[in-house]
């Protein structure tokens, strides 16, 4: 009799093995084929194992060893700092470099999210024209070749050409985000402490330093006076990044057209003693379109999904109780823009109206399905300093726009006329549907007549530096983290609505200059909050939307931080890997699986033994 218990317990162990193992092989074909659900499940299996030899709790958990991110955006030139300017090369060059400082993930709307990186600490003197930073003295590239102060001047030379030998490209952000205007040079007040000489004080200095155009390269990978591009089958050689979380493994791309990047742990960052970066490998892959995207998180091919993803999938993933979608402020925003050498779009009170007549919160309802915002300011939510100050306008305020129209001789009989352009090849998104919703909007009020207008991207720039669109919708993604970025639209040159900082923008700019040179919280704050109260009373542009940062993935994904700087902090994400409670797939499996085997086994042992009392065998 105790041979048959010991054999009945072995053919139920057995059995739930053997029932175990057609999961926990599913889509193992490859490392590159590992799939969150698998992961679990494999992690489980390992996790009981090391129970019944007693290694472990049974309440103890670990991290899966890879994370597959899935996107439609690639890398959009290499992986150098001085020509990348796009968010998905940022991310990714965040992820292999460091700064010498960083923005603490997930904060919003506040002037003090800079936490130390590369520097631990830092001083401002000399009027806002000095910057002096102290470096960490253990750093390293490779374990060996140390980081000091004369990799930051290299590093800043190269990429802004501050010494007349390095790059400055003009399609690269240092150029576009004027750096040359800030930064007179740099130099080293010894082996771990360096300078930044200022030719303008700037107040969102900090802010200029945490971003990805600001991170260090390698002197050995990075030449002086030429790009890192990307070079086939070598990842080395296709990065001038250094000193981050990760280091580049695999980058395959064909036709120009990224495929995959490998990420793999750096045993020498600096930061890893820290905790980062948590999951060993991030595996980031480029598909084609939103649905084959949409497909694959849903399939588990993938355990995150970001940026690709339109405003119907996004909606339907809320509603998926095995989907987790993270939203934060995003850095894409959309106006309403008026040509002011126009008549009568040179009357405030005409551009006061078309505010007035808006209805934000149905615009982004509507077209966006709730995956935007309405803004009522140029200085976004998530950004220090934001007010809503075009809230004075109200919403759908026809009364308030009839009364404004009305002395100009605008009424039900003799409507204001407006032609409104838009973008129709998907430079922007949901262009038309926006104009259409405008155009309702609009037509409401009983005494404007909306004419709509559409061009290709081309010809939309053109009309643009023609001044020849007396209304027209044009958006902005602002890289840099700060109310600098966006204050100071209305009057830019580039949108030549013939309102600058010589003409009727002179008290505006004077207010950004005055924000973006002060030296304490509390003058930004002054200079940006007239500023916005002004900018919405002259009425030169209306903000009307700004993009949701949005992030979809399974329920164990954790670490996920989205904020208004658009960076997924690859080294922040992991998937925890939890014994109990498991896969009710793998219980059931289970006993399915005993059931199947000890059931035949256990009667036949009953008939046997049945048959021995009557035989008296």
């Amino acid at each position: 009799m105790r041979l048959e218990k010991r054999y009945v317990l072995f053919v139920v162990m057995f059995a739930g093995i053997l029932g175990m193992i057609p999961i926990t092989s599913v889509q193992l074909q490859s490392l590159e084929g590992m799939k969150f659900q698998c992961a679990v499940r494999e992690g489980t299996l390992k996790a009981v194992m090391q129970e019944a030899t007693g290694s472990v709790s049974v309440l103890a958990a670990e991290h899966a060893d890879v994370i597959t991110v899935g996107t439609t955006y690639g890398v959009e030139s290499c992986l150098d700092p001085a020509l990348e300017h796009s968010y998905s090369g940022w991310d990714i060059m965040t992820s292999l470099s460091s700064g010498l400082v960083d923005i603490e993930p997930g904060l919003d709307n506040v002037s003090d999210y800079i936490v130390p990186a590369l520097a631990t600490s830092w001083t401002c003197g000399g009027g806002g024209l000095i910057w002096d930073f102290q470096l960490r003295t253990d750093v390293t590239y490779d374990g060996v070749r140390p980081f000091n102060a004369s990799c930051v001047k290299y590093t800043f030379d190269r990429n802004c050409n501050l010494t007349g030998n390095g790059l400055a490209e003009l399609d690269g952000p240092q150029v576009s985000m004027g750096y040359s205007d800030i930064i007179k040079n740099v130099t080293t007040l010894g082996t771990y402490a360096v300078r930044f000489n200022l030719k303008i004080p700037f107040a969102p200095f900090l802010q200029l330093i945490s971003c990805a155009a600001s991170y260090m390269v390698d002197p050995i990978r990075a030449p002086m006076n030429s790009l890192v591009l990307y070079t086939e089958g070598n990842p080395n050689a296709s990065s001038a990044c250094g000193l981050g979380p990760y280091q580049l493994e695999m980058w395959t791309r064909f036709g120009g057209t990224d495929q995959e990047i490998w990420l793999h742990k750096n045993p020498n960052y600096w930061n890893i003693t820290g905790g980062f970066p948590v999951t060993e490998r991030i595996i980031i892959k480029v598909f084609s379109d939103d649905v084959v995207l949409d497909s694959a998180i849903n399939l588990g091919q993938i355990d995150v999904a970001y940026r690709g993803l339109v405003p119907p999938e996004v909606a339907t993933f809320k509603t998926n109780p095995n989907i987790n979608v993270w939203e934060g402020h995003g850095a894409q925003i959309q106006y309403i823009c008026f040509q002011q050498r126009i008549a009568p779009f040179d009357n405030a009170n005409v551009r006061k109206a078309i505010a007035a007549c808006l209805n934000r919160t149905n615009l982004c309802v509507t077209a966006f399905l709730a995956t935007a915002e309405p803004l009522y300011s140029f200085i976004p939510n998530g950004v220090a300093y934001h007010k809503d100050a075009f809230a004075i306008y109200g919403s759908a305020n026809y009364t308030y726009a009839q009364s404004l129209l009305t002395p100009l001789g605008y009424n039900s009989t003799n409507e204001l006329t407006v032609d409104i352009w838009y973008e129709s090849s998907g430079h922007y998104p949901l262009s038309y549907e926006q104009a259409l919703i405008c155009e309702s909007d609009l037509e409401a009020s009983g005494v404007i007549r909306v004419n709509l207008h559409a061009a290709d991207w081309g010809s939309y720039r053109e009309l643009r530096d023609n001044a020849s669109m007396p209304v027209f919708l044009y958006g902005r993604t602002g890289y840099l983290a700060d109310a600098d970025e966006y204050a100071s639209l209305p009057f830019a040159n580039w949108l030549n609505m013939g309102f600058n900082s010589t003409y009727g923008g002179v008290t505006q700019y004077n207010y950004w200059v005055g924000g973006r040179n002060a030296t304490t919280y509390i003058d930004r704050y002054a200079n940006y909050s007239a500023l916005q109260d002004l900018q919405a009373y002259d009425c030169s542009m209306v903000p009307l939307w700004q993009s949701h940062n949005t992030v979809v993935a399974g329920l164990d994904v954790n670490g996920v931080s989205p904020d208004i700087t658009e960076r997924l902090y690859f080294w922040r994400l992991y998937v925890e890997l939890s014994v109990f409670p498991f896969d009710i797939s793998l219980i059931l499996w289970f006993f399915i699986s005993a059931a199947v085997v000890v059931t035949p086994v256990f009667l036949l042992i009953r008939v046997k033994r049945f048959g021995s009392r009557e035989t008296g065998l």
